[in-house]
């Protein structure tokens, strides 16, 4: 049925051919556009077929490409056609070194498929090895990078709610007792009990917490622990930046105030559930202490950020050659 979308007539023929030889000439006979070839063994399938391996190399050549085309996309490079397949194909550009030193050593101007799908191999394979090895290091400086920004938040917020609200919550609490009934003050030893309240402390988490997740966190913690907490929360300014997926997310500071240990694992289990990051702090009374801690971990948040900006810019030029 096919001989009546012919031009001209046609003849059957059989061709023998030297395997090594037969990919070359087949090549060459198809670019000529005037033969029909025909299938001898139209029951097998694909995944039976001799050429089934080189079909799953190319199928990873694909992958590996699709993998280079999206680190360009998250760079914002913008990809250039390579053109046609033949111009491709033709071009020495796609010639890896290993194929060019085997094509210049035999003297043949332009190298077989075989050679062409494995100096290609060879060379993405090289570049996607270089490439995972600096998006892994990435993603691992910038999650050391993440934590020292949030311990950085954490001890200026905590700093700052010890030196401001805290001194002030105390006052007000100990003069709502002193203005309550006659009876209730009778019953109450005097100053011994005052000294006593005011040195009364109580235990605390603090950690970062999602903004989107601050009202669901906070009603989590109310209803656990029946409202025996005292909860508190800032914003964090500056966006953190996922690890994962290279997006931004809001976050905020919060700080737990307990004065039980069954409280203390309700809230540990609360902060895990919620993928909450718990830091621990310093004695706040202890000003010089906690100083010294906010000066070292500043100059190791410069020195982490320094590495993260230069392991950047050496995937961004690599992707640049791609």
């Amino acid at each position: 049925m096919s001989r009546w979308f012919r031009s001209e007539h046609m003849e059957y023929i059989s061709l023998i051919v030297n395997e090594d030889a037969a990919h070359d000439c087949l090549a060459d006979l198809g670019k000529l556009a005037a033969i029909q070839f025909t299938d001898l063994n139209p029951d097998l399938t694909p995944f039976q077929r001799r050429y089934v391996s080189y079909v799953r190399r190319c199928d990873e050549l694909e992958r590996k490409l699709r993998f280079f085309a999206n680190e360009c996309d998250n760079f914002g490079l913008t990809l250039e056609s390579a053109g046609d397949i033949d111009a491709f194909l033709d071009s020495p550009s796609v010639l890896g070194s290993s194929a060019r030193s085997l094509t210049s050593g035999a003297g043949k101007s332009d190298a077989t498929g075989t050679q062409l799908l494995e100096s290609l191999e060879v060379e993405l394979e090289g570049y996607e090895g270089q490439l995972k090895e600096l998006n892994a290091y990435s993603e691992k400086l910038t999650r050391e990078y993440n934590e020292k920004v949030e311990l950085q938040e954490v001890l200026e917020k905590a700093r700052r709610f010890f030196m401001s609200d805290a001194p002030r919550m105390a006052v007000s609490e100990l003069g709502g007792r002193k203005s309550s009934g006659a009876r209730t003050d009778a019953l109450l030893s005097g100053g011994d009990d005052e000294a006593r309240d005011m040195d009364m402390r109580f235990s605390s988490i603090t950690g970062v917490v999602a903004t989107e997740e601050k009202v669901r966190f906070e009603r989590m913690i109310f209803r656990a622990t029946r409202g025996n907490c005292y909860v508190r929360f800032a914003p964090i300014k500056q966006a953190i930046t996922d690890p994962e997926t290279g997006s931004l997310i809001e976050k905020c500071v919060f700080i737990v105030f307990f004065k039980s240990l069954s409280i203390e694992a309700k809230l540990k289990k609360i902060c895990d559930a919620f993928f909450a990051h718990r830091y621990s702090l310093p004695d706040m009374d202890d000003a010089p202490a906690v100083d010294r801690m906010l000066t070292e971990n500043a100059q190791e948040l410069v020195d982490s950020r320094t590495v993260l900006l230069k392991n950047q810019d050496t995937r961004f030029r690599l992707c640049q050659m791609l």
